[in-house]
């Protein structure tokens, strides 16, 4: 598991608390439930925009995450 802090406005809190209190859950895992479905929905995109970028710089997909990775290693 990785853990990170995110902000919301009021608003979208307000709404992640009720959402999560009809689901019998807390407010960090729908909010990670409702990251990780985003991700899985968005990743065919993603996946063409990482072959596009791979591509114009002249490496491949697994050589361009290894590098983004690596950068956010620290953060």
């Amino acid at each position: 598991m990785v853990r990170f802090g995110i902000s919301l406005p009021e608003w979208y809190h307000r709404k992640l608390l009720l959402g999560a209190k009809l689901k019998g859950t807390n407010r960090a895992t729908l909010g990670a439930n409702i990251v990780q479905n985003k991700i899985e929905a968005d990743w065919p995109d993603i996946q063409k925009e990482l072959e596009a970028i791979a591509k114009y710089r002249g490496i491949s997909v697994e050589e361009l995450e290894s590098q983004w990775l690596n950068e956010d290693e620290g953060k």
